[in-house]
């Protein structure tokens, strides 16, 4: 090393002593940014003295799985340098290599095959981390939505880790076949690559939703023979032939055994005749991806795999994730999930132990990203098939997650943190476990507290704590006052392309307006009308054009144009339509998607142009369509320009956010049609607006009432919460 990285280095070091022995903490990233600061190639000159490393990104599993690459190498004889807390940028990277650059917790006890690196990479890191590393391979996971007002669209994040191969071109990349998202990657780079992923069906339930099934090549919509969850599974391109890569490294024979006898087991089979057996006793199959990558990394690595199986059954994931704790009495499970894919991993593993009492923290910090929009992509209806009898929720925005589960059919209660979640249990069968599931910068206070009550037992004498049913009565709670025989049909809400978009939590809505008159007794059917599916809107009474991403937009936007007439017409017979961000950008003359100009369908008078920046703001803004300041969150990069005769929906209580920086405006109300940039989703925590909807769609059908009020006092929380947050700034 020359003079500068060697006082960089010196100076970590005393920064890290510093937070460890006089303060009492984790020395974390900030030796690693002290590192940078004085030297900026402090990770290239430190990755010199390696004999090689492996990295590791993509939305989830990187800790799990670089945790076990970093064992594997151990166990193998080498001396390791690992991130293994978790700390995933830049500086997180940095503070690794400096503390590990004479060996120490990090390395491996018996090492004698040289010093190898493994480290965690945040996704849009990989950019500044790669070309200096180097490293002999990135293993690339997964890539599901995560924290949309930071990272942007998931094309955003393919083109980050892209570059960063471009820029480090012996690098090899090990990535997931079956996630055409990660496919793509592959494709875009000359790097070498190899491909993993589940070579058969699993049998199991493949979620309602997912982040893309659209052709990285030609942008036409993908056929799959199995779906594993979300975007995973085989995939092939009827249009131009594209498919799932060959899989270089495969799992094959899974055995899913779920519930008491616990664990997964599978053959990972490889080149060469290279087969052996693994088995985890962590259920899910997204550890049946982990480990397999973990496998393909060690091979590639020259480490081998034969002592997989004992690094596996040592194995204990960072920072009390997947721990069971014992506290007051009763064993708490930790999970950590911080986007849709990761909550309905967990959820299917509280459903295969069979789980009866849950709580969930959900905060909207800058960690977390402060759209929380995606709770809406999260299956919790699939709790309603247990037995629950206590149901918790807490963090920062508990209150949305209260009126998500509500709307899901399960009542749960405000707690304060995890200690109130186990005492609400009191009187509860004993035996039964209690499953937490906190998202990112919530869990470490949950697991704190664990750490506190862990081998405690609960008080004698205390007496049972009186907590709510976990189930909510779905039936008619409210006079109905709009009978079958007056509507002669059911109202009809027509959902378009819910398969591709999906990005902000559009289910909601859809929930929303259904739940809504189904509480006020009003007959109500959801079609949805997907991908190819030819449009009738001849008996629609509202409709629903959610936001998608660009390439998913475009596609959309090229179907809808080919029947173009049948949206107009509905239209202008004054029907109820609401459109969310990029299906709001539809309906004017034209978008813009980068320098491309698409053509919209004119429907209102409107254009969006390209704008300096994205947009990304909690908003609420004064409108006529309801009686409160509606409330939501934008996340925009173009600015839409309403012609002189459109009405906005509402004015923004912030300047420079809505429809674009100058205007004093938000969305549109035509007729009909409300227009929006708000996701959150917009109608949960506006009520109002859903009311307006749906008693403008009676009207249309010749009905003037005034709806029966519901008990939105859930909603009308989650509200308040949020129109205190844009109050803040």
């Amino acid at each position: 090393m020359g003079v500068r990285s060697m006082l960089a280095c010196a100076a970590a070091d005393v920064a890290h002593w510093g937070l460890s022995s006089v303060l009492r903490r984790g020395g974390g990233n900030i030796p690693g940014v002290i590192a940078l600061k004085l030297d900026p190639g402090i990770i290239a000159d430190l990755a010199a003295g390696l004999d090689g490393s492996i990295v590791v990104t993509g939305t989830n599993g990187k800790t799990t799985t670089n945790g076990l690459i970093a064992d594997g190498l151990a166990a193998a004889g080498f001396d390791v340098v690992c991130n293994r807390a978790g700390n995933n940028m830049q500086t997180g990277i940095a503070a690794a290599m400096v503390a590990g650059r004479r060996g120490g917790a990090t390395s491996g006890k018996k090492a004698s095959r040289g010093r190898f690196g493994a480290f965690e990479c945040d996704e849009l890191y990989t950019v500044r981390v790669l070309p200096q590393l180097k490293p002999r391979a990135l293993v690339l996971l997964n890539l599901f939505r995560d924290q949309l007002d930071r990272y942007g669209e998931i094309d955003h994040t393919q083109e980050v880790i892209a570059e960063a191969l471009r820029r480090s071109p012996q690098t090899t990349l090990i990535y997931n076949a079956d996630d055409p998202l990660c496919a793509a990657v592959a494709a875009r780079v000359d790097n070498p690559s190899l491909g993993f992923g589940i070579d058969e069906p699993t049998g199991l339930e493949a979620d309602r939703v997912s982040d893309s099934r659209f052709c990285a090549m030609c942008n036409a919509p993908l056929d799959y023979e199995y779906v594993h969850y979300g975007q995973l599974g085989k995939y092939r391109c009827p249009k131009c032939g594209w498919s799932r890569p060959e899989l270089t490294y495969a799992a094959r024979d899974v055995e899913l055994r779920c519930g008491n006898q616990g664990g997964y087991s599978w053959d990972v089979c490889g080149p060469d005749g290279f087969r052996r057996r693994v088995k985890t006793r962590y259920n899910g199959l997204y550890m049946v991806f982990n480990v397999t990558a973990v496998a393909a990394a060690l091979e590639f690595a020259g480490a081998g795999t034969d002592a997989l199986d004992e690094v596996i059954s040592r194995y204990e994931p960072a920072g009390g994730r997947m721990k069971t704790w014992h506290a007051l009495g009763r064993d708490v499970v930790s999970n950590l999930a911080k986007n849709p894919a990761g909550f309905d991993r967990m959820i299917s593993e509280v459903r295969a132990a069979g789980g009866r009492l849950m709580a969930f923290f959900l905060n909207d910090n800058d960690a977390d990203g402060h759209d929380i929009s995606w709770i809406w992509d999260v299956d919790f209806e699939k709790l309603c098939e247990l037995d629950l009898q206590r149901v918790f929720v807490g963090g920062t925005r508990r209150n949305d997650l209260q009126v998500r589960l509500k709307y899901a059919g399960i009542n749960a209660q405000l707690i304060d943190g995890i200690e109130d979640a186990v005492r609400g249990c009191f009187g509860a069968d004993a035996s039964l476990p209690l499953h937490s599931v906190a998202n990112y910068t919530v869990f470490p206070q949950v697991t704190a507290d664990l750490k506190r009550l862990d081998g405690t037992e609960r008080p004698e004498g205390t007496r049972a704590a009186i907590a709510p049913k976990a189930r909510v009565n779905l039936g008619c709670y409210a006079d109905a006052s709009i009978r079958a025989e007056q509507l002669g049909r059911p109202l009809r809400i027509v959902h378009l392309y819910p398969d591709a978009l999906n990005l902000y939590g559009d289910g909601g809505n859809i929930a929303s307006l259904r739940q809504r008159c189904e509480w006020r007794g009003i007959p109500v059917h959801v079609d949805r009308v997907l991908m190819g599916e030819a449009l009738d809107l001849s008996d629609a009474d509202v409709v629903l054009l959610g936001g998608g991403a660009d390439r998913d937009q475009l596609a959309v936007c090229k179907e809808l144009l080919a029947q173009k007439e049948k949206l107009t017409a509905y239209v202008e017979s004054d029907g109820a339509l609401l459109a969310i961000c990029g299906g709001y950008q539809l309906l004017g003359r034209f978008y813009m998607m980068g320098d491309e100009r698409v053509e919209g369908l004119a429907v209102i008078g409107a254009e969006t142009r390209s704008g300096d920046g994205r947009m990304i703001h909690n908003v609420a803004i004064d409108s006529p369509v309801a009686s409160s300041p509606i409330v939501g969150f934008e996340n925009h990069g173009g600015r839409t320009y309403l012609d002189d005769g459109e009405k906005p929906l509402g004015t923004p209580l912030v300047a420079g956010t809505g429809n674009n920086e100058f205007d004093v405006g938000e969305g549109v109300l035509h007729k009909g049609v409300v227009g929006t940039y708000f996701h959150g989703p917009i109608l949960p925590k506006n009520p109002q607006v859903a009311d307006w909807l749906i008693a403008h769609a009676l009207r249309r059908r010749g009905i003037e009432t005034e709806l029966p009020a519901l008990d939105d006092s859930y909603e009308d929380a989650a509200h308040d919460v949020a129109l205190a947050i844009v109050k803040r700034g």
